[in-house]
């Protein structure tokens, strides 16, 4: 690798961990994207899908790492949330990262491309309840069966992508009802579990490039340091716009390549 290529993956995966920190999602959703369109935008080697997905699991492992470290100390994240969820997420990562060989390449865009759109939907939904938004972390109740459906069937998305966690903010929020900060403080603990597991799936299958994945990893356990900072500056209703915006523009560049 070039020093010029190794300042830009460095700097794409600082982008990654700072929506990690700021949104509490692995960041995944931003990586995908950024690593599959901007080096060769910029005259570098293009990455095919399944090398992409491989460095965004590794980078997402260790953006939540961070992330979620410093959303547990502040106090947001639900315990009882993140074990049900993050479990259940883990088996269905596994699977799908160790599945996701034989999944062609322009599959795996669509896939992509159908979840953005989801979530899209997911935020056009009318805002929560100041009152409810505002409930301390004893107040939130959550069925455990249902959690635990929602959350496998996003595990086995994230380990086929890499990506996939951007899923469950605004399913807390939305389906679930969850507070916002509880949602997005548990999130990043949610995705350390899952993408473990489909990290190792791809380990163990030879899919992880170990170069570039470092590169990423280093900055993003950046990025997400100063998202986490920028995210307890910013009010509830704040976050869920930049997350629906953020959102709208991947799934708007990701199916005009579909489409093309």
């Amino acid at each position: 690798m070039t020093v010029a290529l190794i300042a830009l993956l460095a700097s794409l995966g600082a982008l990654g961990g700072f929506a990690a920190g700021l949104l509490g999602f692995g960041g995944g959703v931003v990586m995908f994207p950024l690593l599959l369109y901007i080096p060769p935008l910029l005259g570098f080697t293009d990455l095919d899908a399944k090398t992409v997905a491989a460095v965004v699991v590794a980078q997402v492992f260790f953006s939540t790492a961070v992330a979620g470290a410093a959303h547990f100390r502040s106090g947001r994240v639900h315990r009882r949330l993140t074990l049900v969820a993050g479990l259940t997420s883990a088996g269905g990562a596994f699977l799908g990262g160790v599945a996701s060989p034989w999944v062609l390449n322009r599959v795996l865009l669509f896939l992509f491309g159908s979840i953005t759109l989801l979530v899209m939907t997911m935020m056009a939904l009318p805002a929560p309840a100041q009152s409810q938004d505002n409930r301390s972390m004893e107040q939130v109740r959550l069925p455990t069966l249902t959690l635990s459906i929602f959350s496998l069937l996003t595990g086995g998305i994230t380990g086929l992508l890499g990506s996939g966690n951007f899923i469950f903010p605004p399913l807390l929020i939305y389906i679930f009802k969850v507070p916002t900060r509880i949602a997005i403080g548990s999130s990043p603990i949610i995705a350390l579990l899952n993408s473990s597991a489909g990290f190792l799936g791809k380990l163990l299958t030879d899919q992880v490039p170990l170069g570039l994945t470092v590169v990423v990893v280093f900055g993003a356990g950046l990025g997400a340091i100063g998202g986490e900072w920028v995210h307890r500056r910013l009010s509830s209703t704040t976050l869920r716009r930049i997350y629906a915006g953020l959102v709208t523009v991947i799934a708007f560049k990701v199916w005009l390549t579909l489409l093309a």
